[in-house]
């Protein structure tokens, strides 16, 4: 049992006891959300102030938990090293130049004096709704004093208290972190002989190299997920757009989307050299992106539709589109979970 292994060890044994902490916080913070938005349905005149300490208390705690995995990620990446003796690094050398030739990318070579280490972001796994969820209560507080009608403040304050029972009830960012990847490198820590140890690494160093460290790793999903935060905050805008023929409020979702647009559609751009890299040609139909695709068309018909707004029926035809986007975003994650391909959470 490597020094290592312990020290991961060591750190994961903190987060058994810290995560559910941290899980009971979201969750009282997240029930005390929807108590914030009775009491403003009773005390409207009270509503900029007590709704936007609210934001402020949410955006906070889920800053909290997301430090504490940033910590958990920097420990992986002081302690998970792939190392390998002189013997056996010249015989993976080998194998990764014969591999070469069969692919269209070429792995690099492993150098003993600075041997691979694992890299990951800290939105893997279910990780990625803790940052989703926070750029969104940074998003909703920044919106917050800028909003005249309490319609909008309570969609606001639906979406945070939501996002934190979520949080806490079902995805367990903390209490259960990053299972699929500690599953992944569990038997490098076992006790394995020389033909053994290459097969883990041969394993383990694509997955290092094409998913965990790769520099789109880190442009692509937070893109995506920058996408869906401002999504949810331009989904409530277009409600109140339907409802009310007012154009302050399709200023407000205009200017919400433009954000969120750009950063799905960069988002998107930057993932296909990755896919390519990764998957090779098969990447295309993989169901998230068929159906990211399908999103990125309803969103962009939204800004075609918004041309024609003095027109008659268009204002309520414009303001459908953009919660039909919304609803798209919430099937391409639900996709996620209910069609097999690379993007499936199993």
């Amino acid at each position: 049992m490597t020094t290592e292994f312990l020290a991961l060890s060591k750190v994961l044994s903190v987060l058994k006891w810290l995560g559910p902490c941290w899980e009971l916080i979201l969750f009282l913070v997240g029930l005390s959300g929807i108590g914030v938005i009775f009491y403003l349905g009773k005390n409207p005149a009270r509503a900029q102030k007590v709704g936007r300490l609210y934001l402020g208390a949410s955006a906070l705690t889920l800053l909290g938990v997301f430090l504490t995995l940033c910590y958990l990620h920097l420990s992986i990446y002081q302690t998970v090293v792939l190392k390998l003796p002189p013997d056996l690094a010249h015989l993976v050398n080998q194998w990764l130049l014969g591999m070469g030739k069969n692919y269209a990318f070429q792995l690099p070579l492993y150098h003993p004096s600075q041997p691979p280490r694992f890299a990951p972001p800290p939105w893997l796994g279910d990780e990625k709704y803790l940052f989703w969820f926070l750029i969104y209560s940074l998003l909703a507080y920044w919106a917050w004093p800028k909003l005249s009608k309490n319609f909008f403040r309570y969609g606001l304050l639906f979406f945070s208290a939501l996002h934190l029972l979520l949080l806490s009830l079902f995805f367990h960012p903390l209490s259960n972190p990053l299972p699929e990847f500690l599953a992944e490198i569990s038997p490098w820590w076992a006790p394995l002989s020389a033909h053994q140890r290459i097969i883990v690494f041969l394993k383990l160093y694509p997955r290092l190299i094409f998913y965990y460290n790769a520099p789109y790793m880190w442009i692509h999903p937070p893109l995506l997920l920058i996408a869906y935060a401002t999504l949810e905050l331009f989904f409530v805008f277009c409600l109140g757009m339907f409802m009310y023929e007012d154009l302050q409020i399709e200023k407000l979702a205009y200017f919400t989307a433009r954000p969120g647009y750009l950063a799905l559609t960069l988002g998107m751009l930057v993932g296909l050299p990755w896919a390519l890299e990764a998957w090779g040609s098969n990447w295309w139909w993989d169901p998230k992106i068929s159906s990211s695709l399908m999103m990125w068309v309803v969103f962009s018909t939204y800004f075609h539709a918004r041309l024609y707004l003095s027109r008659r029926g268009m204002w309520r035809f414009t303001a459908l589109l953009g919660i039909l986007s919304f609803v798209a975003m919430v099937f391409t994650v639900i996709a996620s979970y209910l069609f097999g391909g690379q993007h499936t959470v199993h």
